[in-house]
């Protein structure tokens, strides 16, 4: 039977559409192997940076000019949203839309027979049911819906996944539960957008969490992925109940995108900065240790040095323990596409500074962890380091070294801190 590599870019929803993808062709007598071993290479892609995209089009290019033997098949959100550029750059390659990895058997079949397919299209996935292959015991990855209820200026994912389709709750929790009993410690909850699950449904993310964790007995945790500010406004009383529960990590992610009002109104965000810091302060209040991380952009077109100096200031007074930053990509076929970019020079420059300041900040974050004691949950092996890694209540990386096993529970003392991580030794509680 002939072999299929994988490669995965972008977020951890997309990690999970390959680990689908993967088990699917297992359970047909597909093998799955490494790159030069590979009769097929699905490229799942992601398009919502213009890096991403360049990274993921030159390794397309590559494939093609250096491995023609190889069969090959694009995948993920590229195919919807970039059509047209995927097949300027591999023409030969077969499509696979994000909505049908369920028929990824059926086109690998038909690549090895010489066919060209293109499987697109728009569909109601329920992905949560869908079994996943998982090289790491200790996590898995639950989808919970797919497509959302905003439409960025920005953004061109919204253009492939589409509007909001909310995975059934019951089907999300047998999905854990038997994920639990397997001996699974830690979820990660993901989406497009988390904030918006279940609107399509007359609930939301805050029901969904409390049943989980009512539902389902065991020694767990649920890390919820990123929520948009404009949803968590509308049941953010119910969502703090909900983070209450010892099986939720203390961990938000709030994607703010810009501290410029008037920035956030060119992005279609509908939310204001104070109802960020609004809920960041809810959070803080109600969970004082929690850990939260936002992303920022840099040099969204006609941003000005003043709305600029609006998201540092933001960043300095809700001193984030991390954010993810983005020098601002054109995306073909957004709104924001059309209207007047920034400079090169400029996007770079603001980048490096936001970048320093988070730097800085975030180690300061982490430094007030040091002398803390408590229980980690071993959930990764650094193989080129010989360290483990280990989540405590709050999502925070710890590093210990020492003889473990991915799942364990242990009882550690930080000593000391970096920017991204920090770092213990066994200690008692």
């Amino acid at each position: 039977m002939a072999s299929v590599h994988i490669e995965t870019y972008g977020c951890s929803n997309n990690i999970a559409e390959s680990q689908i993808m993967e088990r699917l062709l297992r359970e047909k007598g597909f093998s799955i192997s490494d790159f030069d071993n590979a009769n097929v290479v699905i490229v799942n892609s992601c398009s919502v940076k213009s890096v991403t995209e360049n990274k993921i089009i030159h390794q397309l290019r590559s494939i093609q000019n250096n491995f023609p033997e190889k069969k090959l098949i694009v995948a993920g959100c590229m195919p919807e949203a970039e059509y047209d550029i995927i097949k300027e750059v591999v023409p030969q390659a077969s499509l696979l839309s994000t909505h049908h990895i369920n028929e990824v058997t059926d086109v690998v079949a038909s690549v090895l027979r010489d066919e060209y397919v293109e499987v697109m299209g728009k569909a109601r996935l329920d992905k949560a049911i869908m079994k996943r292959q998982r090289a790491n015991p200790a996590i898995d990855i639950i989808p919970i819906s797919s497509g959302c209820k905003s439409f960025c200026t920005f953004c061109s994912t919204k253009i492939a996944k589409g509007d909001l389709f909310s995975f059934p709750e019951e089907h999300i929790i047998e999905s854990i539960r038997t994920s639990v009993k397997e001996g699974t410690k830690e979820f990660w909850i993901t989406s497009q957008d988390n904030g918006c699950y279940g609107f399509d449904r007359g609930t939301n993310l805050a029901g969904l969490i409390e049943k989980i964790t009512a539902e389902i007995d065991g020694n767990y945790k649920l890390r919820i992925g990123m929520m948009n500010p404009e949803h968590v406004k509308k049941f953010l009383p119910e969502l703090l109940e909900a983070y209450k529960s010892d099986k939720v990590f203390k961990f938000l992610h709030l994607p703010v995108q810009s501290g410029s009002d008037i920035i956030l109104k060119k992005m279609w965000r509908k939310y204001s900065v104070d109802d960020v810091a609004g809920i960041i302060k809810a959070f803080k209040s109600a969970i004082p240790d929690i850990t939260i991380w936002t992303d920022m952009i840099c040099g969204f077109p006609e941003e000005t040095e003043e709305d600029f100096e609006a998201s540092m200031k933001l960043i300095r007074e809700m001193k984030f323990d991390f954010v993810n930053i983005s020098a601002y990509g054109n995306r073909p076929n957004t709104p924001a596409f059309r209207m007047r970019q920034l400079p090169t020079e400029i996007k770079k420059e603001r980048t490096r500074e936001m970048s320093i300041l988070v730097e800085e900040m975030s180690k300061t974050q982490n430094e007030k962890w040091i002398g803390w004691t408590g229980p980690v949950m071993i959930d990764e092996y650094n193989e080129k380091k010989g360290t483990w890694i280990g989540r405590n209540f709050a999502y925070k990386p710890v590093i210990l070294k020492g003889d473990f096993a991915l799942g364990q529970d242990i009882a550690v003392k930080v000593t000391g801190a970096s920017q991204n991580s920090l770092f213990a030794v066994l200690g008692g509680i």
